[in-house]
């Protein structure tokens, strides 16, 4: 009579000797040598540094901005040229600026991404290993790793795709990992692996949207090994829901606190008033460091001098123009605007009607 069928019987521990750990020590040494060499090259700004530069500044001056990625990458580029020296007074205005005329450590910020991406040769030889593939398949993955052109190019720049990959990379990983230590549910290496699993979705997250990708490919992952527990006639209905509960906790609760964690922290750090202003709620505004927009509602009078803000989309205040339209009625411009500055000043008058 056959054995019952077992979930676990597909997954061993993660074993690897003294000859693959050299070997992937040489191939890390070779993938350091091509991202470090010549880091201070070129040495002006470079791409996307524009933005994600400047917005490390803006971090270290606690000035608030808005932008359309979430915050934790920027926050580790403004943890690593505080390390390095930056103050944040360089503006990152525009490509091509000297870094070196502008005394700006910006090798040490470069350095940030580049030893995440140097952390992904490792991360992936142990991934593999943790899969079942053999040793000579794991070198080779870690070595197509270490000289692919575009992980290459990008680790070596003020980017955030280095942050992404690192913490996909690490979330995978430590997802295949939980897999090996599948015939010891419930032990310690098996909660550490299930919650950095989670920890590094969380992170990835963090970076860029895109990671609700990697949100997908576990969730479907986790629908498959679940899926095949409950055909697990050694899985008792108990057992089930424990690992039922501890994947919706690892793998749902605890990325989204670690999400809206680093989101309590941006929101923290950049308490004075800054450019970003415009794209928040007055009363998000009157948090802020430096800002007085008074309390709403008020009573409005004749000869009352307001602004006025487009309250469905917060996109800007109705603005008067100094220009008139060149064609249509030829009267005065008036149109939206984003910030907020004299012309956008409306005072309330009587109509002549009213008067009459």
């Amino acid at each position: 009579m056959p054995a019952p069928y077992s979930s676990s019987e597909r997954y061993s521990r993660l074993r690897i000797s003294k000859s693959q750990w050299m070997m992937l020590g040489l191939i890390v040494l070779l993938a350091a040598y091509v991202r470090l060499w010549r880091l201070s090259n070129p040495a002006n700004v470079v791409f996307d540094e524009v933005h994600f530069g400047k917005f490390a500044g803006k971090y270290l001056n606690g000035t608030y901005f808005f932008d359309v990625h979430p915050p934790l990458a920027k926050m580790m580029f403004a943890a690593a040229g505080k390390f390095a020296g930056y103050d944040g007074k360089f503006d990152f205005k525009s490509i091509g600026l000297d870094y070196v005329a502008a005394g700006v450590p910006y090798v040490g910020m470069r350095l940030m991404p580049a030893m995440l991406g140097l952390a992904m040769v490792p991360i992936t030889y142990v991934t593999l290993a943790a899969l079942g593939h053999a040793a000579d398949a794991c070198a080779v993955g870690a070595l197509l790793v270490a000289f692919e052109n575009a992980l290459l190019t990008q680790s070596r720049l003020i980017l955030l795709d280095s942050a992404l990959i690192f913490f996909t990379g690490a979330t995978v990983m430590f997802w295949a990992l939980f897999f090996t230590e599948a015939r010891q549910p419930f032990g310690r290496r098996w909660w550490a692996y299930l919650l950095l699993t989670g920890i590094n979705m969380g992170n990835a997250l963090s970076c860029k949207w895109v990671g609700l990708f990697l949100v997908a490919t576990i969730g479907v992952w986790t629908v498959r090994d679940l899926w095949d527990k409950l055909g697990d006639l050694s899985i008792s209905a108990s057992q089930y829901t424990r690992h039922f509960i501890a994947r919706a906790f690892a793998l749902i609760v605890v990325p989204l606190v670690v999400y809206l964690f680093w989101f309590q922290v941006h929101f923290s750090v950049l308490h004075k008033s800054g450019d970003g202003n415009a794209f928040m709620s007055p009363e998000f505004q009157n948090t802020l460091d430096g800002v007085n927009l008074g309390h709403t509602p008020r009573d409005i009078y004749y000869g009352s001098r307001l602004r006025i803000r487009h309250d469905a989309t917060n996109a800007g205040y109705l603005h008067s123009h100094l220009s008139n339209y060149e064609t249509g009625s030829k009267q005065q411009q008036v149109t939206l605007y984003g910030f907020r500055d004299d012309n956008n000043f409306w005072v309330i008058t009587r109509t002549e009607a009213a008067e009459s």
